[in-house]
């Protein structure tokens, strides 16, 4: 049996549109302000880079193991990309993280493009959810903690802290 392939998603105020390697172009702007990188490190992307990536992505992982999930976030008022959410799920577990661009911070576009996905991932069979978080980014804990998740005592290879959501279907939304 395949996976599921990856669903459009709307909210009230966001449409989530599946990862298409063209929305390289469109992303690579808002992905482009350094201040995005403070707790994640790296530097803002190239577009063939991007392009590089998003097609991998959108090609999805070699293994047979995990399911790879990728949306782009754009408000309906705004109409363009803002950022973006992506799972990566192994049985009815799921890795999940989210990144707004710097000029759209602030307006709960994470948390509700998260619980969006977090719900519809849990029609799929998903019951536990992980977000990897750096221990300084307040936004990022705040967005975990809006979809049910604590941090444990788990800091990964990257210095940041495994929030984690208890098993079962109560994962509370941010809606």
């Amino acid at each position: 049996m395949s996976p599921p392939a990856t669903a459009p998603l709307r909210t009230d105020r966001l449409v989530l549109s599946p990862l298409r390697t063209a929305d390289a172009v469109e992303m690579v702007g808002v992905l482009s302000n350094s201040e995005l990188y403070v707790f994640t490190g790296g530097n803002p992307p190239r577009l063939a880079d991007l392009e590089s990536q998003y097609e991998a992505q959108v090609a999805g992982p070699s293994s047979g193991e995990e399911v790879w999930h990728n949306w782009i976030i754009r408000p309906n008022e705004i109409g363009k990309a803002v950022g973006f959410v992506q799972a990566t799920v192994t049985g009815a577990s799921s890795d999940v993280a989210w990144v707004i661009g710097v000029d759209w911070q602030g307006q709960g576009f994470a948390s509700e493009a998260a619980s969006a996905m977090c719900d519809w991932l849990t029609t799929q069979g998903v019951d536990q959810f992980t977000a990897h978080i750096h221990p300084g980014h307040v936004a990022s804990q705040r967005v975990a903690a809006s979809l049910g998740m604590q941090a444990t005592d788990e800091v990964d290879d990257d210095g940041e802290v495994v929030w984690v959501s208890s098993p079962g279907p109560a994962v509370r939304t941010a809606r």
